[in-house]
């Protein structure tokens, strides 16, 4: 990786981690209370505060200290191959690594400030409802995660082979 690409990856990163802290701490300092709600568009679109302690749609609920582990392993993982990847070349790819990056560190602050008893869990926020069918509430991080993971997969399934033969 040259330092270019190195600059351009922690930039993003950096930024995505900071967006998602920056949008969880406003939220919280506003609502306070877990369950408050703030209505954007009617009854589809709210800002919920809620405090998860599991990983997605809450599973996992007491095991908030091996998830930060894991959130730590696996954003290792991605800034390994994000390394050893040119993202002139890989824009996708490159790009998909640093959603999941962020998405598992942004995650991973929570967790251990839940572990550490300065918060009650991962904290979520966007809460949309589709009429019968309640959206599980999620956060920036969870959504650069979503992202970063179908990223990576278009780009491993249909973009790989096409690598191969213009090589």
């Amino acid at each position: 990786m040259t330092k270019k690409n190195f600059f351009i990856t922690f930039i993003i990163i950096a930024l995505l981690i900071i967006l998602d802290q920056v949008s969880k701490v406003s939220v919280l300092e506003n609502l306070k209370i877990a369950g408050t709600d703030i209505p954007v568009i009617g009854n589809f679109f709210a800002i919920t505060l809620v405090f998860n302690k599991g990983a997605a749609w809450g599973m996992g609920d007491n095991y908030t200290l091996i998830l930060a582990i894991i959130s730590l392993i696996a954003g290792l993982v991605a800034i390994y191959f994000s390394t050893k990847n040119d993202f002139s070349k890989r824009k996708i790819y490159s790009i998909a690594l640093c959603l999941i990056v962020a998405g598992a560190y942004g995650n991973m602050i929570d967790r251990f400030l839940t572990v550490f008893k300065v918060l009650d869990g991962v904290i979520d926020f966007l809460s949309f409802n589709f009429g019968t069918y309640q959206f599980p509430v999620f956060n920036v991080a969870d959504m650069c995660l979503v992202i970063g993971v179908i990223l990576l997969v278009i780009d491993i399934i249909f973009l790989e082979e096409r690598r191969k033969k213009d090589a």
